[in-house]
């Protein structure tokens, strides 16, 4: 019975083909009842010239001779083509363009060889047609104004042999690099030129940033225009619109003309959900929970940011809720310059995924790419999951731009493609930095983000001064493929010297691994475990303390750390508004070496900017404990002065046995209220003045020091922060309100790096 099965399946399918075969004959007679003989062709294969032809039209053989005529040469191939005909025979002869040989380059000093070669190949360019050459000329002289040549010109000579091959010659006239002369805007009633300036890339050169790099270029212009029309509409201007023309020099210098109609600026108004869902009706008592704990208030400003954030939010609720198949749209009722903002949600068929396809990544391994997605074939999609897909991947920082896009294949079916474009991921830095708190420092780093394609990073940094030393090796991936908790490895070894300030030196290290995940919005948790060596070496057994001095030697240490952090600023660097906080919980369980503490940090910023007025209140509270209720190390305590005290030296206010001996305490609370202006009109590297006024206090210890007194330190002063191309330099004059005696003060601070 088998066997008879089998044999009818053979006859089947031999039947199948012989049917196959004489359909694809009526096809094809259909579509050529016309004979093609083609003569000539050693290139290019007799199919691709028939493709070229396509359905010859039902009219005389001399005007089907003109239509394959026309077709053929539109095609750019050849270099010349005859048509001749009899009865129903059609007779092609082409001339093939030369094949390139060997191309050679000459005064190209912008580009190597070999990275022209890299080009031409992705071009496809194997043949002298007119065609290609355009293609060829058209993308240098892309490839040259994309790097600020726009004057580029480029010299197209061949040689050609008698078996129809050439040798391409390619002399470059690169022209000197077209810079930007200055800006202008028109327009720009509601925002400085300034602060407009800061948001785009184009630079211009100044006495104040002389580093700046103001080669033009016309697609980073364009993508300026993008970055201009994004901040206006983040700030509530929907109705945005700008457009620019440049002006060219003879000095082979450009002017940009930016012109900008800001329209109105718009609030949201109301918010309201409409529920269509025809099942579990109870949700609608959490969209009425929603809208009453986001409803609007009379000041918050319009932007397409928040509404992707509600939207996803609601649909959070509709999936928790066990619903998958839904479609979520919002509208927008306008009046006046007010937005009442509605979500309408409707009961939709269950889309699948079918296939998730990637492609760009020749480094990247796909994998990489879909631990970041919150779905897999076979799962539901709707728009709120293909809107979040976007937003993940276009945060990796292994891609310059990622495209995203839904094909329908079946009525409940479709495929997610997924294109991206790869980027450089690994940086190395030099750099020095002065201070009159730790002097000059040197700075290097190596960071490689994405290596081999896995994903991981590893970044090796090196920071050393004249009294300190710091080596640091960090590697990170995602644990166990999980996209939302990022798995660090370290090893750091520093070397530092307390002798001026503590009489002795402390060399330390720290093996650990920590996990970091997003909690919430803007909230990070990281939780970590380590194992520290700690060399204690007292230069000075007279004057340093006598918990340090019974610490001397190696001591060894296990640590748990737990920290959570929220940062809303809108610069690390330079902000302006916005909010941090963090907190750090620091566990050093007791060993034979230590005796074991628990130390609670919590350090709050937050930044108000009114028009070019920046306030800030900066505030750090510390407390630490011994375990087993014995001394702290004083190297474990919190100290006072320097930055978190200006007019104080480091280690300069608080308990201390002698002016090399100092204690610190186990509590800590200081306070910096600030207020800056700019006195410069350059946004992009502007120098703001500053006035300050600082309060702390540390205090608490077990044992007696001869220098203690539990009274809270003040200062007040004023200084100047120049945000430079190389860095943020800062100009401090400090002078104490409440101090003591025994105080070190520092009137004068000079710093280049962080100033906040």
């Amino acid at each position: 019975m088998n066997c008879l099965k089998s044999e009818l399946k053979k006859k089947f399918k031999i039947l199948f083909k012989i049917k196959f075969f004489i359909f694809l004959l009526f096809i094809f007679n259909n579509a050529y009842s016309a004979t093609l003989f083609i003569n000539g062709n050693e290139y290019s294969d007799k199919e691709i010239i028939i493709s070229i032809i396509g359905d010859i039209p039902e009219t005389d053989e001399n005007l089907k001779s003109n239509y394959i005529l026309k077709k053929l040469n539109n095609s750019g191939l050849f270099k010349s083509v005859e048509v001749s005909y009899d009865e129903d025979n059609f007779y092609i002869d082409v001339v093939e363009f030369s094949s390139i040989n060997n191309i050679f380059y000459s005064n190209n000093d912008r580009f190597k060889n070999e990275e022209l070669d890299e080009i031409i190949q992705e071009l496809k360019i194997n043949t002298l047609s007119n065609y290609n050459i355009d293609i060829l000329t058209s993308e240098l002289k892309k490839l040259y104004q994309s790097f600020g040549y726009n004057n580029f010109q480029i010299d197209v000579r061949s040689e050609v042999y008698d078996n129809n091959s050439a040798d391409l010659y390619l002399d470059f006239n690169e022209g000197d690099i077209t810079k930007i002369k200055k800006f202008k805007i028109t327009g720009n009633e509601n925002f400085d030129k300034n602060l407009l300036l800061s948001k785009i890339k184009s630079k211009t050169k100044k006495l104040t940033n002389i580093f700046a790099n103001n080669n033009f270029k016309l697609f980073q212009i364009n993508n300026d225009i993008i970055r201009l029309k994004n901040f206006y509409k983040s700030e509530g201007y929907k109705d945005v619109k700008i457009d620019y023309f440049i002006e060219y020099y003879s000095d082979n210098k450009v002017e940009i003309n930016i012109n900008i109609y800001e329209g109105e600026k718009y609030y949201f108004s109301s918010l309201q959900i409409v529920n269509q869902l025809s099942t579990n009706q109870h949700i609608q008592s959490y969209f009425d929970k929603f809208v009453l704990e986001n409803n609007f208030k009379e000041d918050d400003t319009y932007n397409n940011d928040k509404i992707d954030k509600l939207e996803q939010e609601i649909s959070n609720i509709i999936e928790t809720a066990g619903i998958t198949s839904f479609k979520l749209e919002s509208f927008e009722k306008v009046n006046n310059n007010k937005v009442d903002l509605k979500f309408q949600i409707f009961s939709t068929e269950t889309i699948y995924v079918n296939r998730i396809n990637i492609t760009g990544n020749t480094r990247t391994f796909d994998y990489v790419i879909r631990r970041e997605l919150d779905i897999a074939e076979g799962d539901s999609i709707n728009g709120s999951k293909f809107k979040q897909i976007r937003k993940q991947l276009n945060r990796l920082p292994y891609f310059s731009n990622v495209e995203v896009e839904r094909n329908s294949i079946k009525d409940n079916l479709e495929n997610i493609d997924i294109n991206v474009d790869e980027t450089q991921t690994g940086t190395f830095n030099v750099g020095l930095s002065i201070g009159t708190l730790d002097g000059l420092t040197f700075v290097s780093g190596l960071k490689e983000r994405n290596i081999n394609g896995s994903g991981r990073s590893l970044e090796f940094l090196v920071n050393t001064s004249e009294d300190n030393k710091a080596f640091t090796l960090n590697t990170t991936d995602k644990f166990v493929y999980n996209s939302k908790i990022n798995h660090q490895y370290s090893a750091r070894y520093k070397e530092n010297n307390f002798s001026k300030s503590k009489s002795y030196k402390l060399n330390t290290f720290t093996l650990d691994t920590s996990f970091k995940y997003l909690l919430s919005d803007n909230i990070y948790h990281t939780f970590g475990i380590g194992y520290s060596i700690k060399d204690y070496m007292i230069t000075d057994t007279s004057t340093v303390s006598s918990n340090i001095l019974n610490s001397s030697g190696e001591n060894i240490s296990f640590n748990f750390i737990n920290n959570f952090t929220l940062n809303t600023l809108n610069s690390f660097i330079r902000p302006t508004k916005g909010n941090y906080f963090s907190l750090d919980n620091i566990i050093e369980t007791p060993t034979s070496s230590t005796n074991g503490f628990i130390k609670n940090i919590i350090t709050s910023k937050k930044y108000i900017e009114n028009k070019n007025d920046i306030f800030s209140i900066q505030t750090k509270i510390g407390n630490i404990f011994s375990i087993n209720d014995n001394e702290i190390l004083s190297d474990d305590k919190f100290s006072l002065g320097g930055r978190w005290l200006r007019g104080f030296d480091h280690f300069g206010a608080g308990p201390r046995n002698s002016r090399t001996d100092y204690v610190g305490g186990n509590n800590l609370i200081v306070t910096k209220l600030d207020y800056s202006k700019p006195i410069t009109f350059n946004e992009q590297n502007p120098i703001y003045f500053n006035l300050f006024n600082d309060y702390g206090l540390v205090w608490e210890n077990k044992n007696n020091v001869s220098s203690s007194d539990e009274t809270i330190r003040a200062s007040y002063g004023f200084g100047f922060n120049y945000y430079s191309p190389i860095g943020p330099i800062g100009f401090t004059w400090g002078f104490p309100l409440v101090d003591k005696s025994y105080d070190i003060k520092r009137m004068f601070m000079f710093t280049i790096g962080n100033l906040n």
